[in-house]
Order: C-alpha cells, then structure tokens, then sequence
C-alpha cells in the first residue's frame, strides 16, 4: 500500500511539471481529475500513519497544481482594433459626434485575449467628440439596461490567470472602458461590454449635457455572422409584371382576395394560418423590429428543417427572427414573406408567428419536436402590442381574412400541431423611427373578433 501511494505521488510531481508547460492553454481542468485520486488516498492512507505526516505530503503537490494553474499570463493586442475602428459608423448632431462598431467574435478574441462571446459579452467601442464648450456625459444604459462593467468582464475570466496577471487584466478593462465624461472640447472613446445578440446590433447612445439632450440610434452589422435574409435578392424575388402597386384605399379589398394559410413543401398540406400584415419598406421593417428586441437567425439548411417549415409562395420564409424569454428561452419565432403587392411604393408583408412553449433548444425538438401554442392569436397580440410598446407602430387595423377555428373542435396543420385561432388578422404600418404610443392610429375596417 505504501508502494502504490508513493508511485502515485511522484506521479502527480511529474504532473505538474507538465500541467506548468501547459499552463498557457489553459489545460488546468486536468486538476480535478487528480485531486478526486489524492482524496481517495488521503481516506485510504491516513488510518495507518500519523495525520501531520500524510496531510504533509498531500497538500504539497495539491498546493504545486494550484500554482501551476494560476500562472497563466494576460495577454491582450490593441493593434487588432483597427480593422474594427475602419469600419465604424458615425452620426453628428449640434456640437456633438458619435462613431461606433462591433467587433466580432474572431476579432474580440484577438483583441481581449479572451473568450468574451462564450460568456455572453459583446463589446461595443464608441467615440464621442465633443465639440460644445460643457461638459456631456454618457449614459451606458441607452445601449444596453443590463450592461457589465469592466471589472466584472475581467472578474469572470480571472480563472488560470496569475495575480499579477489578474491585476493586468483589471487595469486594462477599466482603462479601455468609455468614460462617463465628456468634458467640453475633447473626444473620449472606449468599451461597453454589452450582451450579445447575433446578427445586426441596435442601441442607443445617450448623451446628455446641462443645456442639451442627444441621443443616436445606431444599426450596427457584426462580422461572423449572415442572416438569412441576406441571401435573398428582394429586388428580383418577383417578375415586374407579377408585382402589384395599388393605391392607399384599394388595400382592404387587395388583402381580402389574399391566400392566408401556409402549405407544406409540396404546396399540398395545409400548414397554419397568418395572423399578421405588414406595411413597410424592409429597412424600416428590420429597424422596428430590432429596436422591439427581436434578433436575427442563421438561414435554415438542415434537411429535416426544411421538410418541417411553413411555406407560402411555393417558398419558405424569406426572414425569421425570434424574441427571447428573460431566461434566454425563446419565446416566439416570426417568419415572413415579401408579398407581390406593393402600397403607394411599400413593400407589403405577410407573417406568421409560431409561439414556443416547449422543447426549446434543437436537440429536444429533434427527439421531441417542437411545442407550440395551440392559440395562434397571443402570438398575434403579442407582436402587435410588442410593436407598440416599443413605438415602432403608426397605424393598425382589423381584417377578417381567415374562418375561426374554436378550441373545442381545433385542427392540425402537415406538422401535425394542434391550433385554434378566432380568424382575426393584424394590419401593421411599420416605422423605422420612433413613433410615440399616443400619435398610433387605428385604421376602422373591420369589426375585432369578439376575443378582442
């Protein structure tokens, strides 16, 4: 028994000086592992010797491989911001400039040395040039309510590092972080690490000073990541002569005459009604949507996926985005169609959301399948109101475009998923700024269901 204690502790020896060469890539999970086998030792041995001796012998190598593990340095390469600061985005107002840019995950790795997109951070450079003569000051929460703070950013990646190290790091967070103030005459720039969020980023940079109030609305693309939207030429989707441009009042009768139910690939099966239209040009569209916390997704390429997606125009959606629950559960998808008509030059969308209220990450639905709302119109109001909230809404209107469908007798589109829904359509007008939930207004067609 003594044998096998002593070949094992010299064992560990020969371990750390390895695990210190390995240090630098973070190899420092291997610990665990070791320290479950002193553990069982220490319980096997320590009955037959004195306890000074053996706790002597088994706290030394374990205090080596914590050493070995804290010796990481931080290493970090300001030089690789330049590719990010080419391609920043700049507005002006008053006295008062503003540039910003994203980097991306690649770029934020080499930039930071650390895996900031795996915890969920984003960076966020911003500079401001103060050309007034007060002093302004910058409010991080326009940009994101929950944003973290630059010692909390290198606290949570303190693990395998040194102390000297984590001092380093420390003072290179707060350092780089954008200030609070600007004073009159000067430019300031800087870090905001805010949540990540794939695709295109929108924020706010709020400003405000004693005489003045500014605030910058910034739509923001970030490398490593294309939506689906992006692959689709919109300007080529239909021929001229297929595409219809109608006036303002001839809308109602236009959208009554419209197909609102999607169909399976093969354009056979009946898939599940749309609840939702939309009035905009597609920047507007996507600025409203943003601002309103739906993001971008991937575009769909497994096959078992495409086999499972709505179809409508002989095509699956042209644009998905999705809106997440607080607790990072995704919460309604929103798919959408470019439709051949065309209001006054604007462009006329049809849509349908599907909420989810189970299986929400791929591998259970995969084994699963994915749970939806049986009541197809939340996901309605949800949007509608979502919209409105959020004072991307101008106008809105009722249309009775599909049959009721009532709970007590449901059907299931080619998914097989259950639905109920009282055929009520939304007609949203969209805006790419913002409108205030006071000046919103109701266009009077048709009578709301009596659900409403």
């Amino acid at each position: 028994m003594e044998k096998e204690f002593f070949s094992l502790y010299t064992h560990t020896l020969q371990h750390v000086a390895f695990l210190r060469v390995l240090s630098g890539k973070r190899h420092c999970h291997l610990f665990s592992r070791w320290i479950g086998n002193w553990r069982n030792l220490q319980t096997k041995y320590i009955s037959w010797k004195p306890h000074t001796y053996w706790l002597s012998l088994l706290c030394g190598p374990v205090f080596l491989l914590l050493a070995a593990c804290a010796s990481q340095s931080f290493n970090y390469d300001l030089a690789h911001s330049d590719a990010v600061l080419d391609r920043a985005l700049t507005q002006a107002r008053e006295d008062i400039r503003v540039s910003v840019s994203v980097p991306g995950q690649e770029e934020t790795q080499a930039i930071f040395g650390l895996p900031l997109y795996e915890r969920g951070i984003q960076p966020v450079w911003i500079e401001v040039e103060n050309n007034s003569q007060e002093r302004i000051r910058f409010a991080p929460t326009g940009l994101d309510h929950y944003y973290f703070s630059p010692l909390e950013v290198a606290y949570m990646h303190r693990k395998g590092f040194s102390k000297e190290a984590r001092s380093d790091m420390d003072r290179f967070f707060h350092e780089n972080a954008m200030p609070r103030q600007i004073p009159g005459g000067q430019t300031r720039s800087g870090y905001v690490f805010s949540h990540a969020s794939p695709g295109t980023k929108s924020f706010n940079i709020d400003l405000y000073g004693k005489t003045s109030d500014l605030s910058f609305t910034f739509f923001v693309q970030v490398p490593g990541f294309t939506p689906d939207h992006a692959y689709i030429d919109f300007d080529s989707l239909y021929p001229q002569a297929e595409i219809r441009d109608i006036e303002d009042s001839a809308l109602h009768a236009t959208l009554l005459e419209t197909s609102w139910v999607t169909t399976d690939p093969s354009g056979e099966k009946p898939g599940l009604p749309l609840g939702i239209v939309i009035v905009a040009d597609g920047l507007d569209l996507l600025k409203s949507l943003l601002r309103a916390g739906w993001y971008e997704t991937p575009r769909i390429t497994e096959s078992n996926q495409q086999a499972s997606a709505h179809h409508l125009y002989g095509r699956t959606a042209d644009a998905r985005f999705r809106i997440k629950r607080s607790n990072q559960r995704e919460r309604n998808e929103l798919h959408l169609w470019l439709s051949p008509i065309r209001v006054e030059g604007k462009s006329v969308w049809l849509a349908l959301i599907t909420h989810f209220i189970g299986q929400s990450n791929a591998l259970q639905q995969a084994v699963f399948g994915a749970q939806f709302d049986p009541d197809i119109d939340d996901g309605r109001n949800y949007f509608m109101q979502n919209l409105w909230y959020s004072q991307g809404l101008e106008q809105m209107a009722w249309l009775n475009g599909n049959l009721p469908v009532v709970i007590d007798d449901t059907r299931l589109d080619f998914n097989d998923a259950e639905y109920f829904t009282d055929g009520g359509l939304i007609v949203t007008w969209l805006s790419g700024r913002p409108v205030s939930m006071l000046e919103t207004r109701y266009r009077e067609w048709d009578q709301p269901p009596l659900s409403q």
